[in-house]
């Protein structure tokens, strides 16, 4: 009888630890199933001051967006600023944010703003490789900054909104801030609208057009990019001013696209002048929401809800247009 109760009490045992096992084996696969599923973000940043409120806001902003993901988040910076020690203060600062798992910073001529920044970004990096990419960067004038950081990563939520939605809706390539983000060639603003308000209009800036002041160098951008004289269709025509955005990788990882990045790093302004219209950094603010449009993608813009009961931790309230 001992014996006989042995023997079952023994295959008893055998059949729990292989059904354990197994559990535990199907949770592991669940995880990494999950994790697999999960998309690869990264954040490019392009910083042109050494001002501490501008750093701490772009801080924020990448926190956000790492609290935000199931999976790790990869940083690139790049600076222009002649600083070995910032730029170690900037590395060592961005590797202790808790699910940040790569940190690239890159000290870059200072040649067309931001976009030259990200532009020589791109040449170093493969952002084919990731399918939620949030471009930001050090922009000097505070309100237009910080609504755009509010819009795009002003909560945890808010950027896993953005992230979520390119899982959801497969056809959008980009997505911008709300107001900011503007469409068709005969497009205007005016002095007084919420979008004057954000750049800081004069009063003498009313019925402006938004994209044909500059004719010389956006077509002088478009002929390097595209080979062509013949500018695209007036209804794709798309702005997002400020260059803030979340962009699906993709759709800036074409052949087109990178053959002409040199051609038009080379042609930016050599340092940042302030008001300098009229260059092909200011085209291609133009030009890249545009583009992807040309390539078959939906463009989406994001606020949040105006709502008294609005929480800023509920993603929900993040609200999205697609064109």
């Amino acid at each position: 009888m001992n014996s006989m109760m042995s023997a079952w009490f023994l295959t008893l045992l055998a059949h729990v630890a292989t059904a354990t096992r197994e559990d535990g084996e199907n949770a592991l696969l669940q995880t990494q199933s999950s994790f697999m599923l999960a998309p690869r973000v990264a954040v490019y940043l392009q910083v042109g001051t050494n001002d501490e409120e501008i750093w701490g806001e772009m801080y924020t902003c990448i926190s956000n967006v790492a609290k935000s993901h199931t999976r790790q988040v990869d940083v690139y910076l790049s600076t222009v600023v002649d600083n070995h020690e910032k730029t170690n203060f900037y590395y060592q600062n961005l590797s202790d944010v808790d699910g940040v798992s790569k940190v690239m910073v890159q000290e870059l001529k200072n040649r067309g703003a931001d976009v030259g920044q990200f532009f020589q970004q791109l040449l170093a990096t493969d952002i084919g490789g990731y399918q939620a990419v949030l471009k930001i960067h050090t922009k000097t004038k505070r309100y237009w900054r910080q609504y755009m950081l509010e819009s795009l990563c002003g909560t945890a939520n808010t950027a896993k909104a953005a992230i979520e939605y390119f899982q959801t809706h497969p056809e959008v390539g980009i997505i911008g801030p709300s107001t900011l983000t503007q469409f068709r060639r005969d497009s205007t603003y005016s002095y007084g609208s919420f979008f004057c308000e954000l750049l800081e209009c004069g009063p003498g800036d009313d019925n402006r057009p938004i994209f044909g002041v500059h004719m010389d160098s956006l077509t002088w951008c478009w002929k390097v990019m595209t080979n062509s004289d013949e500018l695209p269709p007036a209804e794709i025509w798309t702005i997002i001013a400020g260059d803030m955005f979340w962009v699906r990788g993709a759709c800036l990882n074409t052949q087109r696209f990178f053959r002409s990045i040199p051609t038009l790093i080379n042609n930016m302004t050599e340092g940042y002048v302030e008001g300098s219209f009229g260059k092909p950094e200011h085209a291609m603010e133009r030009w890249i929401p545009t583009l992807v449009r040309l390539d078959g993608w939906t463009v989406a813009d994001m606020a949040r809800k105006a709502s008294k009961t609005a929480s800023k931790t509920n993603a929900s309230f993040v609200q999205f247009s697609r064109y």
